[in-house]
């Protein structure tokens, strides 16, 4: 299972988790998808995405791929790992 953060150049408290998980060192466990490209589009679309950041569990098989939106708890999950410094809009 792949974990995914749908973001936003726009997106303060997508700025403050990026740059809080880059300073933790952990940011490279994740797969960043912005909401700008065809892709993002695809997937906001498809799971009825209203606020950003958001996260996004991306299970992968021989068939391709199938997403479902995070937990409350796997996002807060991501905030702790960023050392509690995101909000979420």
């Amino acid at each position: 299972m792949e974990r995914t953060l749908i973001v936003s150049q726009g997106c303060v408290a997508c700025k403050v988790l990026l740059a809080s998980l880059k300073s933790q060192g952990v940011l490279d466990k994740y797969r960043i998808i912005d909401v700008a490209t065809e892709q993002g589009k695809d997937v906001v679309e498809k799971l009825g995405i209203t606020g950003l950041p958001e996260c996004v569990m991306i299970l992968k098989d021989q068939t391709g791929e199938m997403a479902r939106r995070c937990t409350p708890e796997e996002m807060n999950a991501i905030i702790k790992e960023a050392g509690g410094q995101a909000g979420t809009g």
